[in-house]
């Protein structure tokens, strides 16, 4: 889509396109009343209502305001050519981030903390009648400035096109379709997805399930393919001891969990959620930081290390990467070394 150099409703600059799907694009922009920048989605009006997913998006994001996991709703409406949502515009997603890392892992310590609040996101899209149906690392991003906002939590949830009520406005619990067509994405959707069957609760958490064991692994045995059938295979031939050999019990102790639960049965998310705590509090780790931010501060120190060495034209740092018992890598300086043997005398004095 293209568009004019006029700003949407006289109060949004369009700035540039972060992100295109089959719903229609994002874009990142700057809202001239609140003077801070914004993201719009939009969506091509359709003669078809019922497929416009932009629609059953904004419904359930304005169900979810106060939900400290949910993104910011700020404005919707449409014109002649396409529906629009306006929201608080987020950081990078974790499967960003998770590429990003050395090895394509997060350390236990960083995956402790995003499973927590992950569930927490899903708990809550689930509190409002919601299946999300499509729980990916792609669909969890960090919220900016995240230490000026306390009533707000860093991982967000997002993208709810493929979302399905599974309660009635009564609460009473809708019965499973028969006949339904796959809903998802391959790599993370729970064997129910793959066989075509209605989506449960429990189906949302055993796609998180897989997103933390890929977190900690780096991949998932199927993840070098694109077939849904064969990843089906992979996934019925892999039990869940051997996904989770050499990670900590509770994850089998999750997954038994999840595969315990029936179509409507209501998943323990409390249980879940202490699993991963008793896991950081038996190997101490405390209020430790995410990995990408001791990325951000061990390049920082980088720069200025490098900026050192400019100035004094002689002195070289170099350093090499070490592992922790947390799996965090960090950089240590191993030798300092010297341009001239003059220079080398100067630091022994």
């Amino acid at each position: 889509m293209e568009f004019s150099s006029q700003p949407l409703n006289d109060r949004w600059c369009f700035l540039k396109r972060i992100g295109k799907g089959s719903f229609g694009e994002i874009y990142s922009a700057y809202d001239m009343v609140l003077q801070e920048n914004v993201a719009i989605k939009i969506e091509p009006i359709s003669k078809d209502e019922k497929r416009l997913s932009l629609l059953l998006e904004i419904s359930i994001l304005k169900k979810l305001q106060g939900c400290p996991y949910a993104t910011q709703f700020i404005h919707c409406g449409k014109n002649l050519h396409y529906r629009f949502l306006i929201m608080e515009l987020l950081g990078k997603n974790l499967s960003q981030l998770l590429k990003e890392q050395t090895f394509h892992q997060f350390s236990l310590l960083t995956t402790i903390k995003l499973g927590i609040q992950m569930i927490s996101a899903i708990e809550y899209v689930h509190k409002i009648g919601f299946v999300h149906r499509d729980i990916k690392p792609s669909n969890f991003a960090i919220r900016k400035n995240v230490q000026n906002q306390p009533d707000k939590e860093l991982c967000c949830i997002l993208d709810f096109g493929l979302a399905k009520r599974f309660l009635e406005k009564d609460g009473k619990y809708r019965p499973p379709r028969l006949g339904v067509g796959f809903r998802g994405t391959a790599r993370y959707a729970s064997l129910s997805a793959h066989q075509k069957q209605d989506l449960s609760r429990k189906d949302d958490l055993i796609s998180l399930y897989y997103s933390l064991i890929e977190f900690l692994k780096g991949s998932l045995p199927w993840s070098h393919l694109k077939d849904r059938d064969e990843i089906m295979k992979l996934k019925i031939r892999y039990n869940n001891l051997e996904l989770c050999q050499g990670l900590p019990p509770e994850f089998t102790q999750f997954f038994l969990h999840l595969q315990s639960l029936g179509y409507s049965d209501e998943p323990n998310y409390k249980y879940l959620r202490s699993l991963l705590r008793n896991i950081s509090v038996r190997e101490g780790f405390g209020n430790g930081k995410y990995d990408w931010e001791i990325q951000e501060e061990q390049m920082m120190s980088i720069h200025t290390d490098s900026k050192e060495t400019s100035d004094s034209g002689n002195q070289i740092k170099i350093y090499k990467m070490e592992t922790d018992s947390n799996g965090q890598i960090n950089l240590k300086e191993f030798v300092t070394s010297f341009k001239n043997e003059k220079e080398r005398k100067k630091k022994e004095k």
